[in-house]
């Protein structure tokens, strides 16, 4: 709660909490950093700030859309009309067994992701903006004739309607993309209000935001309606010396652990053993640059080394 309460004071716009349904890999040397749920988080959060936005990750592979709608829009009402969610598929095979899944093929997750979000912006929307009447003089609470059913079934997912929750101040949630690649765009480009871009350069930041304003214009949205933010991870302390200092002892921490997401990065399977060598050539020569992970382009150099789309919906 504190760290919500300094980041409103400092002017911070909103407060990200990620997701991660699962236990870490090597819980001997890495502590859980996500380990309460974000919604219940951030409905705490809600209730000791005033202006700071509540954006939490909620995955559209596990998670029914109206279940989805239903959460985000609580805590929209609840925050009075600043909570976001960062919709996103899940890749990792330790969660899907934890919902007793296997992890579907990459057009199948982002099929089910167009289909969640389009149907969670539609219980969103299925109260008219004037639809909640609460009149005591009356006793009229809503005008049933405003509140409608969506009726969308898709492939993947489907739902009745309508959400039994009234509009909130802002309408509905703000809905952030973090993904990469092709599919992560196009999701953006569709219905995303924000994207949170992991960049390395300013260069690279420039190249993210037009790719992204690009997927807007190539799905009919005016690109203006999707704000870029380059995502930073900064080091603080009373001193530059101290910060300096903190990062480096939080690296020899963190990057053993990061050595499978390089592996990912670059299409090669690589071992924590391999930290402090360069690649092989035949490495090199394999390398090929993923296609999901922004911001990334493939291995510039030699001695890189290992630690360094729509859906049709018919009425039901």
């Amino acid at each position: 709660m504190r760290y919500a309460q300094a980041a409103e004071r400092g002017k911070f716009a909103f407060l990200f909490l990620p997701d991660f349904a699962g236990m870490s890999k090597a819980p001997e040397q890495e502590a859980p950093m996500l380990t309460l749920d974000p919604m219940m988080t951030l409905a705490a959060i809600a209730r000791g700030t005033e202006r700071i936005g509540l954006v939490a990750t909620g995955s559209t592979t596990f998670n029914e859309p109206y279940n989805t709608a239903r959460q985000f829009k609580t805590l929209d009402v609840m925050s009075h009309g600043r909570a976001g969610w960062n919709a996103v598929t899940t890749s990792d095979p330790l969660v899907a067994a934890n919902y007793g899944q296997e992890i579907a093929p990459r057009p199948e997750r982002y099929e089910r992701a167009h289909e969640t979000i389009q149907i969670a912006q539609a219980l969103w929307g299925s109260w008219e903006k004037d639809a909640w009447i609460k009149d005591p003089a009356t006793s009229r609470f809503a005008d049933a004739d405003k509140i409608q059913p969506i009726n969308l079934q898709g492939k993947h997912v489907a739902s009745r309607g309508p959400l039994p929750i009234p509009p909130s101040e802002q309408g509905q949630p703000v809905v952030f993309q973090a993904g990469g690649g092709d599919y992560g765009l196009g999701l953006a480009g569709r219905y995303a209000n924000a994207v949170i871009g992991a960049t390395f350069t300013i260069e690279d930041a420039k190249a993210q935001r037009d790719a992204i304003r690009k997927a807007a214009v190539d799905a009919g949205r005016n690109p203006d309606e999707i704000k870029f933010f380059a995502g930073v991870m900064p080091a603080i302390a009373g001193s530059k010396r101290e910060a300096l200092d903190r990062r480096v002892a939080l690296g020899r921490e963190v990057f053993p652990a990061r050595v499978p997401y390089l592996g990912a990065m670059l299409g090669l399977p690589l071992d924590v053993a391999q930290i402090d060598e360069p690649l092989t050539p035949e490495q090199l020569e394999a390398a090929r640059p993923s296609r999901s992970i922004p911001g990334h382009s493939g291995p510039t150099k030699s001695r890189a080394r290992a630690g360094a789309f729509g859906t049709s919906w018919p009425t039901a």
